[in-house]
């Protein structure tokens, strides 16, 4: 009997030791299955937040209008691991970002840009965390992060400006040239006029862009103007950032033209023109800026629609009225709203005139001079019965980078007795500096368009 209790009691033990063994088994299988569950669910959730950096965000997250960006979600994921418990805080907030950037990886595009590659930083300084990137703000205050001025190759204009200062201070780079820069005659070199006359011809922002085009000219870097009013759209379109830079203000060329020596790589050409530019400012500016009021000319500048089109006050041709001593139509007039003062094609009428009376009338053309010599609606008005009624030159015209000697041509005109230049010697330096032409003849600096 004592012999039989023992057995059964070893009997006993061991199916214990066997069920409790079991139980041990089970509970490490459940507490291993757990823990690969929760790996599983912290690889599947940085899975996605990896993922989610190679997909396309939306354009409204990304890039903004028109300078004033948009609000864009900013993800937050904090995954604590702990080997009780794991924690997901997972937190979608907006923000407004400050800079209007390109790149390649976070914008939806219709063709992936295949140059070298754009990429944005977050950083507000001016060198991003790459080396072959930087950011800069451009004229109309956006922050743009465009390639180093080695890594561009390829630049393409919007508009005849920019082409032009691309020629002038890195020709190699210049992709293709705008259809306006294309029509209108330039005095420049043979050899550039060779150059440029082999480029693709782009179209212009105000008149129209080809996309399929711009995307195959894939252009490292692509400058517009600050009236362009989808310069951030552009940058979707057409696959590279969009800097723009200003001609609004005869002042507004020497800050463009430094802005444009930093993206070529050219500052020192580029400062030598924009100090030129502003040392040839400051050369009328000291003169008509000691004038009085009272003998400030009154001045109607016709634009390029006819004797009845004229300028806003926030455009070029006022500016430059305004620094050669005079007083333009609209300079006095506080009814235009914002997007007509930058207007160059206001439609004016007859009366409007009569009542200025002004003392200078300037035209575009000939034509447009003779129409209003000859229209007996204009013959009581002080210009006209002064014989003030000049057609401004062709190769210093009040637009354009000739604007410069439109505005020593305008001040000899509206203050003769007070602005003496030498204007042949004047206009022959000028194209020597910036077109690199030396050889403009009288009869040419005193052309007018027909």
């Amino acid at each position: 009997m004592n012999k039989q209790f023992k057995i059964l009691f070893i009997t006993m033990m061991l199916v214990a030791a066997v069920f409790l063994s079991g139980c041990t088994d089970s509970d490490s299988a459940k507490e291993s299955e757990s823990s690969d569950k929760i790996t599983e669910k912290v690889d599947h959730v940085a899975e996605k937040e990896n993922n989610s950096d190679d997909k396309s965000t939306s354009v409204a997250e990304d890039i903004g209008t028109n300078g004033a960006n948009e609000s864009a979600p900013v993800y937050s994921l904090n995954v604590t691991n702990t080997t009780s418990n794991i924690t997901f805080n997972t937190t979608f907030n907006n923000t407004t970002s400050n800079t209007t950037s390109y790149s390649d990886s976070n914008v939806s595009l219709p063709t992936r840009h295949s140059g070298s590659g754009h990429s944005s930083s977050s950083s507000s300084s001016q060198t991003s965390d790459s080396d072959d990137t930087i950011e800069l703000t451009d004229i109309a205050q956006r922050t743009v992060a465009i390639p180093t001025s080695e890594n561009i190759k390829r630049i393409s204009c919007l508009h005849p400006i920019p082409t032009y200062m691309t020629w002038r201070l890195a020709s190699e780079k210049l992709n293709s040239i705008d259809m306006v820069f294309n029509a209108n005659p330039r005095l420049v070199p043979e050899d550039a006029n060779d150059t440029l006359s082999g480029l693709p011809v782009t179209g212009v922002y105000f008149k129209g862009m080809n996309q399929e085009q711009m995307l195959a000219l894939d252009p490292d870097v692509i400058v517009s103007m600050t009236k362009d009013p989808n310069l951030d759209q552009e940058q979707i379109d057409y696959a590279a950032p969009v800097v723009a830079i200003s001609k609004d203000n005869l002042t507004d060329y020497e800050q463009s033209f430094r802005l444009m020596g930093k993206i070529l790589g050219n500052e020192e050409e580029s400062n030598e023109l924009a100090d030129y530019w502003y040392n040839s400012v400051k050369k009328v500016t000291d003169i008509t800026s000691t004038i009085p009021e009272d003998q400030r000319v009154k001045v109607y500048y016709a634009s390029h629609d006819g004797p009845l089109s004229t300028v806003g006050s926030l455009t070029v041709m006022s500016s430059i009225i305004d620094l050669a001593g005079g007083v333009d139509l609209y300079d006095t007039n506080t009814t235009l709203t914002s997007t007509q003062k930058v207007d160059e094609h206001l439609v004016v009428n007859i009366e409007q005139v009569l009542l200025w009376n002004p003392d200078v009338i300037i035209t575009k053309t000939e034509t447009e001079k003779n129409t209003i010599l000859n229209d007996t609606q204009w013959q009581s008005i002080n210009a006209v019965k002064n014989g003030h009624v000049y057609a401004a030159p062709r190769w210093e015209s009040l637009d354009g980078i000739q604007s410069i000697m439109g505005l020593m041509w305008t001040a000899e005109k509206l203050h003769p007795d007070k602005v003496t230049f030498d204007f042949n010697n004047e206009t022959r330096e000028f194209y020597s500096e910036f077109y690199l032409y030396d050889n403009i003849t009288d009869e040419q600096i005193a052309e007018t368009v027909t």
